[in-house]
């Protein structure tokens, strides 16, 4: 079977690797926060939160929300903050400015109609100073496309179209430790972005088995971050735990499964889907065949590599000025631009000693493209292998054969023809 392939992008050239870092740098800093304390005394009808901030830059008007219990009603303003309530999750922004510097704490006091004592859950603190405002997302997939898409990427993560969310290993591609739904890297900048995530739901005295690894992954951060190369070591990790068994049992553990299960879905859609979709807009793809293609190629190759990607694909159907968009530019079409694509994919990693392994992924694409597959609705199998669409010189990858719906679900032929028609 193919080596298992990790979410984090492959070195790239020196101003894709600094656009990267630049890009992880700012995804840390969009509001890292530790939470300090999250009580709720119902004697009292007094609720406390106090957090910390642990990004890179001060926050000026912070927005707070929480859930709390089914029936409490939020209902008490401090000065200088009002709030909204829907459903179960109470939302307090700022009324005037409110500084809190880096690694400064910030107390906030509110108030229900609850007797009763509890702990506020899911606590999000977001500011305008965290980072810049990212562009609003283009148009995405159906709910079915895209779980059609999750289940072919999932697919060549894990070989099954269920995603993986305990999975984590060591897979020897010099990017630490590879984990979860995406193959989130300890050595590029993505998988402490699900941990700190984590962090900011649940404490490591609430649960949070991962929440000892932060010093160490911060640390292995900061190396990437400077340098813009990936990190291999894990040592700082494997001092203080098994990073592995850890991961796994937060997911596996039902009491911090949801928690853990949301901050791999975010993190995944942050860095991977919503930028795949920008770039679909941006180019002028509208089918849902291409955008699974960019998503699927934004977990493997990541941002930088999915840019020097299209570069080469526009350059290869005539559109070396790179106009955007490329799609009806010069009778440029979208078949013909996916074709290219896929192409200059395959290249990449058939080039790659290490990725070469999973060059098949690639003709899953290609294949629902011959097919004429655009909107991922009708089923179709992943019985095609690389030297079945581009010739005997490639490896075979080694995935298990899987039937897919249009609306998602899956099974397992007994029998199948590999082909790329």
């Amino acid at each position: 079977m193919a080596a298992l392939l990790a979410g984090c992008a492959p070195d790239a050239g020196e101003a894709e690797t600094e656009a990267a870092v630049a890009t992880e740098a700012q995804a840390l800093a969009a509001c890292a926060y530790t939470i300090t304390t999250n009580t709720y005394v119902g004697s009292e009808w007094w609720g406390t939160i106090v957090f910390k901030n642990t990004g890179t830059a001060a926050m000026t008007s912070p927005t707070i929300a929480f859930g709390v219990p089914s029936g409490v009603v939020c209902d008490h303003d401090e000065p200088g903050w009002t709030h909204t309530q829907s459903g179960s999750t109470c939302t307090y922004s700022r009324t005037s400015g409110l500084t809190v510097g880096v690694n400064a704490s910030y107390t906030f006091y509110y108030s229900t109609n609850s007797n009763t004592s509890w702990t506020a859950t899911n606590i999000q603190i977001s500011d305008p100073s965290c980072g810049s405002t990212p562009p609003p997302p283009g148009p995405g997939m159906t709910a079915n496309q895209k779980k059609v898409s999750e289940d072919l990427t999932s697919i060549w993560e894990n070989d099954t179209p269920n995603i993986n969310y305990a999975y984590s290993e060591n897979i020897g591609d010099g990017r630490g430790y590879t984990s979860g739904r995406a193959g989130f890297c300890t050595g590029t900048g993505d998988a402490i972005q699900v941990i700190q995530c984590y962090v900011n739901l649940r404490s490591a005295g609430n649960g949070n088995l991962m929440a000892k690894y932060m010093p160490g992954l911060t640390t292995i951060n900061n190396r990437f971050l400077s340098t813009g190369q990936s990190q291999a070591s894990t040592a700082e990790l494997d001092a203080v735990g098994n990073w592995v068994a850890d991961w796994g049992t937060s997911y596996n553990n039902t009491t911090t499964r949801a928690d853990f299960k949301s901050c791999q879905d975010q993190v995944s859609d942050r860095l991977y889907y919503t930028p795949a979709m920008n770039e679909a807009t941006k180019w002028g793809l509208v089918t849902a065949l291409s955008k699974a293609a960019l998503y699927d190629a934004y977990i493997n190759h990541g941002e930088s590599g999915i840019k020097s990607l299209i570069r080469a694909a526009n350059n290869a159907v005539g559109n070396s000025g790179q106009v955007a968009p490329v799609i009806g530019y010069n009778g440029i079409t979208e078949n013909l631009w996916l074709q290219r694509f896929l192409e200059k994919r395959r290249d990449v990693l058939a080039a790659d000693s290490t990725w070469i392994e999973a060059v098949d992924r690639v003709a899953a694409y290609e294949k629902l493209r011959r097919r004429g597959n655009w909107d991922l609705g009708t089923a179709f199998r992943t019985d095609v292998r690389a030297r079945d669409c581009w010739g005997t010189s490639y490896p075979f990858s080694g995935y298990t054969v899987r039937a897919i719906n249009p609306d998602g679900t899956w099974s397992t032929p007994s029998t199948y023809t590999y082909s790329c028609q």
